[in-house]
């Protein structure tokens, strides 16, 4: 689909419809267990067509593994295709790298994975692709951070958004707009989770200057759901689309709830070292779940949840009784109690391997309870009301 007809989809008057995946490494498995029954939901109302989730969303946005899921469903992949890249991403790419005669001293100093094979599956995979390729059948955001200037970026490909199209200046030069951007190297930015991946640097960027970029999880936007709605409401983005229960639906899909925990009697012996992973996911985690807590809070969902037992499942909405959303989410905590609910029994310490964002014997575990957290998704949460009255090719 070329930018005219993007454009044409994206200010089409009706309804919208958005979909935003999490963050989460290897657990990127897990949402593609929701996002296969979300497709087979809605492809039983297309009946005969070749029935994508690009054809029924608007827009789809996502953050580290989510983006990489949430391109190749712009694209319009399957989610059975989807599944299969990046089956051979979380069994090829999270391999420990090795540092010879430095031990656990290497581990501690350099990134856990090298990024050589993710780069070699994303360029085969989606070659010279653009943000403004005509490949792309909806509205795409990539959520990055830019940490050289402390800023997030959204990277969309709006037609009409500030820095898509190149900008000539008053001495003459041309900055080079977002559109040019290399798909696999948006990709590449937002998944580089400190630690885990190292940055990825742009040496041409808008700024005219070198770039560092890292996971756009290392933000509020690991659960990039909030996000990918200012981008569809606010200015700047070039949408502006109107607010209202009847008008918007978000689909929000996890990777996985937990919360990284530590004994009194170990804090106390705790060095910076051990601060930095016990606060840095918990930072992570507090970002998601205050998104959620938002978002629930700004709609009536049928698929609330009870957040904390201080607010509940945060009621009534605000702004009125219908909210100024269709707001939907589909997680799953990682815990032996509330996997045991889904009838999947695992023993604490597999359970933890679950919780690790890269941790490959968990592969097992983790496409069985993809094919379990199926039956959360039913049809009547996405309402008649919103779909499309014709596919977009």
């Amino acid at each position: 689909m070329n930018g005219t007809l993007i454009a044409e989809r994206l200010g089409r008057e009706g309804p919208k419809r958005l979909l935003a995946i999490d963050g989460g490494g290897i657990r990127g498995l897990l949402a593609l267990g929701y996002l296969e029954a979300i497709e087979s939901a809605l492809a039983e109302r297309h009946p005969g067509s070749d029935f994508r989730l690009a054809d029924y969303f608007d827009l789809i946005g996502g953050t580290s593994a989510g983006a990489l899921i949430g391109t190749l469903l712009a694209l319009g992949w399957p989610v059975r295709q989807v599944r299969e890249v990046y089956l051979e991403v979380a069994e090829s790419v999270f391999r420990p790298a090795r540092y010879w005669g430095l031990g656990r001293v290497g581990r501690m100093l350099h990134e856990r994975f090298s990024a050589r094979p993710l780069e070699s599956i994303l360029r085969r995979v989606l070659g010279e692709r653009s943000l403004d390729s005509p490949d792309l059948r909806t509205g795409l955001m990539v959520v990055t951070k830019r940490v050289d200037t402390a800023s997030v970026w959204p990277l969309v490909n709006f037609p009409r958004s500030v820095y898509f199209a190149d900008k000539r200046l008053p001495n003459g030069q041309v900055v080079r707009g977002n559109r040019h951007f290399k798909l696999w190297e948006l990709l590449r930015a937002s998944t580089a989770a400190p630690s885990f991946f190292p940055a990825k640097r742009f040496d041409d960027v808008r700024s005219l200057q070198p770039a560092q970029f890292v996971d756009g999880a290392v933000s509020p936007h690991n659960n990039p759901a909030l996000l990918l709605l200012m981008s569809a409401t606010l200015k700047g983005f070039g949408l502006e689309w109107p607010t209202g229960p009847e008008r918007i639906l978000l689909c929000s899909v996890g990777t996985g709830l937990y919360s990284k925990t530590a004994t009194v009697s170990k804090i106390d012996t705790f060095t910076n070292i051990h601060w930095a992973r016990l606060l840095v996911p918990q930072l992570v985690g507090d970002c998601v779940e205050l998104t959620e807590t938002v978002l629930q809070w700004l709609s009536s969902s049928p698929t609330a949840r009870t957040i904390d037992r201080t607010i509940g499942r945060v009621e009534p909405p605000l702004g009125g009784s219908n909210g100024m959303l269709h707001y939907l989410r589909y997680n799953v905590r990682l815990h032996p109690a509330s996997l045991g609910e889904l009838g999947i029994d695992l023993p604490p310490e597999t359970v933890t391997s679950l919780q690790d964002m890269g941790d490959v014997h968990a592969i097992p575990h983790l496409l069985q309870l993809a094919d379990k957290v199926r039956g959360c998704v039913l049809p009547e949460h996405f309402p008649h009301r919103f779909d499309p009255h014709e596919a977009a090719h």
